[in-house]
């Protein structure tokens, strides 16, 4: 998949990149169209109870994502043949389930009109997203130099 580790870091870090800056473009959107009042502000029960699933829900994305970086079975077979490939998927599907978060927050902050709830939830993807390249630059200091 990649032929050397300098190549696909440089692509992992591309990915990072715009996984990090994508709630930042959701911020911006938000405060426009909640500036121009085109939420979708409804009952705040209703949003009370949103949340409450949307907390459950991201809180199952943490766990899952933490047990796709941490678990030395998921794709043990691929590990042996091509190291460097599974150390950038493992990555990838922990970079992509940690920008769920920053979504869930857009999500939520349509239905509220609070910015706020956008700013949480960007700020547990950024963590999530740091802890993944964390992970990943660990990953790498096994893998073989090719």
């Amino acid at each position: 998949m990649f032929p050397d580790k300098t190549r696909m870091v440089k692509i992992a870090n591309a990915l990072l990149l715009q996984l990090a800056i994508a709630p930042v473009i959701f911020l911006v959107v938000a405060v426009l169209l909640e500036m121009g009042g085109a939420s979708f502000a409804t009952d705040p029960g209703f949003v009370l109870q949103v949340l409450f699933v949307l907390i459950l829900l991201s809180l199952a994305v943490v766990g899952i994502t933490v047990f796709v970086q941490t678990s030395k079975s998921l794709m043990s077979g691929r590990a042996r043949y091509d190291p460097m490939g599974r150390a950038f998927q493992v990555m990838s599907v922990g970079a992509i389930l940690s920008e769920q978060h920053a979504v869930l927050g857009l999500i939520l902050t349509f239905l509220s009109g609070s910015i706020f709830c956008l700013v949480g939830f960007s700020l547990v993807a950024w963590t999530s997203l740091w802890w993944v390249r964390h992970r990943f630059m660990q990953s790498l200091g096994t893998l073989p130099n090719a």
